[in-house]
């Protein structure tokens, strides 16, 4: 029974190192383990037992297994939200405040204002959806599929995680299309002012100009964020159930 906690223990903790929200630097580590060990102790009774448990390299193989499980399940989440983080740096860099970064706490560095602004909003977005509660679910979910220390299918998870990294940059770019479209076209329009009058500042015009109109790209735009993230949550909770049942 200890060996089959241990187990259940190792993918609740795989999960708690890279999800949303679970991983944040803010919450308490002792806070983690506490709630790690409670969710492992709730699903002790339910999940389908392993017919042997092995000797200790078994043991020890099937720990990472579990690991690579929850860290798996933590990454698609975590995808999810970076997706929007992405789009957030490609403004700010078009804007010019590639410089202007502050810290962030969920990746422990520094990010630019405008991801930061992104992230925080995508993570309560993520919260009031019981997205944590959806990790938890697919957590559970994922004993049908994976029994505990029977093994993983690299190449399914793989295909997944890799299927989930390019639908990342494609929603990012996506969510950053109309601000950064709306900035090319800026640029675009003082590079044709400054050649029609030479003897205009390009510095001292374009760069206020690029500002002023990334904001009000970003006040347009912002609202719609949330439709956006509707659409990428329900992909997530598709592709979670694909992989790991439930």
């Amino acid at each position: 029974m200890l060996v089959v906690f241990t187990l259940i223990l190792c993918r609740v903790a795989g999960l708690f190192l890279v999800a949303p929200f679970f991983s944040r630097g803010g919450v308490p580590l002792r806070a983690r383990v506490m709630l790690a060990v409670a969710i492992s102790i709730c699903l002790l009774p339910v999940i389908p037992k392993p017919a042997a448990v092995g000797d200790a390299p078994a043991v020890a193989a099937g720990m990472a297994g579990e690991l690579a499980i929850g860290v798996s399940i933590g990454l698609l989440a975590r995808m999810l939200l970076t997706a929007f983080q992405l789009a957030g740096e490609i403004i700010a860099f078009q804007m010019g405040f590639a410089l202007a970064s502050s810290f962030d706490p969920e990746s422990e560095a520094t990010e630019p204002v405008i991801s930061t602004i992104h992230l925080s909003l995508v993570t309560v977005l993520f919260l009031s959806l019981d997205g944590h509660h959806l990790l938890v679910r697919a957590l559970a979910a994922s004993f049908e599929t994976f029994p505990a220390g029977a093994g993983i299918e690299s190449e399914t998870l793989a295909r997944g995680l890799l299927a989930s990294a390019s639908e990342m940059y494609e929603t990012g770019a996506r969510v950053a299309a109309p601000v950064a479209g709306l900035l090319l076209l800026l640029n675009a329009m003082v590079g044709f002012i400054n050649r029609i009058t030479p003897q205009l500042s390009i510095f001292n015009v374009g760069f206020p100009l690029t500002v002023v109109g990334g904001l009000l790209g970003l006040i347009v735009v912002l609202p719609r964020l949330a439709s956006f993230f509707l659409q990428a949550h329900a992909q997530l909770g598709e592709r979670l159930a694909m992989l790991f049942g439930g």
